[in-house]
């Protein structure tokens, strides 16, 4: 028997992204979790002053602003907690399915290491490798290991910048992790995953409950802006106002033709390449890819949702992270429409 009931512990997750920092900190309550605070801090004027241009290669930022970004988000947002779970964007990592029919688990987790030389595209000693067995979709009786390696060099930019900010880093992971614990759950589906950000575009396929397969399109949000701001003669600011519908309604119906004609064709390609990556899957192991969840900056772009529902054919919908999560009904409307955006940071949280 206790006789003082044990203070909840609070879990904060943290997406350093191209175009804002995300933090998102949770409370766990009878196995319930709560929303305590969150923060999203702009990268705007970093991605001004770059042009608009994002690298897969690094954060274009140093360790030192997102360091001073994340404490002035904490004291802002009046976060408590200082145990803090970090994800890693897809582009920074390398991820792949490796099948080890007939043989233990034990003989596998000897085996990966090998193996991983020959999928890994760097020399295995400027990486840490990570990886974990699961059931092949095809044979009950074979296995798969999902193989991630990622450049040492990010994984001490991510430890640098959580001492700078007084934090205790608990863990990194693959936001492709994050992203399933906070959308899919005790979902068996197979399910696509799109996360449209500003750098470029994940897509994964999860099968039931399993992680199976990880893409990176180069085609994010800001090369959209760029062109929009070429075919329709406008600063990069102005063109970026236009595409997330912040512009005042007489420029943008000005705008409209052009801004259609700047966009299509650039979501006609990551539309192609989503089928492939789709067509594969269900070609490789004969299983229906039978959902798509949409979450990232890009679900508000105009026609984007439609144009996945009407080319894919599949059931489409936008991702919710706090459908699991208790918090304030007047906070509805913000965290509708500040969910897909918050769903890394949410998912970080949510592992405990």
């Amino acid at each position: 028997m206790f006789l003082f009931k044990k203070k909840p512990k609070s879990f904060l997750g943290i997406d350093i992204g191209a175009s804002a920092v995300k933090l998102v900190e949770l409370e766990k309550k009878d196995e319930r979790y709560e929303l305590k605070n969150y923060s999203i801090y702009s990268l705007e004027e970093h991605l001004k002053k770059n042009g608009y241009k994002v690298s897969s290669k690094s954060l274009k930022i140093s360790n030192e602003e997102v360091a001073e970004i994340i404490k002035k988000s904490i004291k802002e947002a009046k976060i408590e907690s200082k145990d803090a779970y970090f994800s890693i964007p897809i582009c920074f990592s390398f991820s792949t399915l490796i099948d080890f029919p007939n043989m233990s688990e034990k003989e596998i987790a000897a085996a990966v290491p090998f193996e991983a030389k020959k999928y890994i595209p760097v020399p295995i000693s400027e990486v840490v490798l990570d990886w974990s067995i699961i059931d092949s979709p095809i044979n009950n009786t074979e296995y798969q290991a999902l193989l991630i390696a990622v450049p040492k060099k990010i994984i001490n930019d991510y430890k640098q910048i959580a001492s700078l900010s007084g934090l205790n880093l608990k863990v990194i992971e693959e936001e492709v992790f994050s992203l399933t614990r906070a959308l899919i759950g005790n979902d068996k589906s197979t399910i696509i995953l799109i996360d449209a950000g500003a750098r470029s575009i994940s897509v994964s396929i999860i099968d039931n409950g399993y992680i199976r397969v990880t893409h990176n399109l180069e085609i994010g949000g800001a090369r959209i802006t760029q062109a929009i701001a070429e075919q329709v003669g406008l600063s990069l600011e102005k063109a970026e106002k236009l595409k997330k519908g912040l512009s005042d309604k007489e420029s943008f119906n000005e705008f409209t033709s052009q801004l259609k004609g700047s966009i299509q064709p650039n979501l006609g390609v990551i539309i192609v390449e989503v089928k492939k990556i789709i067509d594969s899957y269900q070609s490789k192991y004969n299983r229906k890819v039978e959902k798509c969840i949409f979450v990232g900056g890009g679900v508000w772009l105009s026609d984007f949702s439609d144009n996945l529902k009407e080319k894919l054919s599949l059931d489409v919908s936008i991702g919710d992270p706090f459908a699991r999560v208790v918090y304030p009904s007047l906070l509805k409307p913000v965290l509708k429409k500040l969910g897909p955006v918050l769903v890394v940071a949410t998912g970080l949280a949510m592992r405990d």
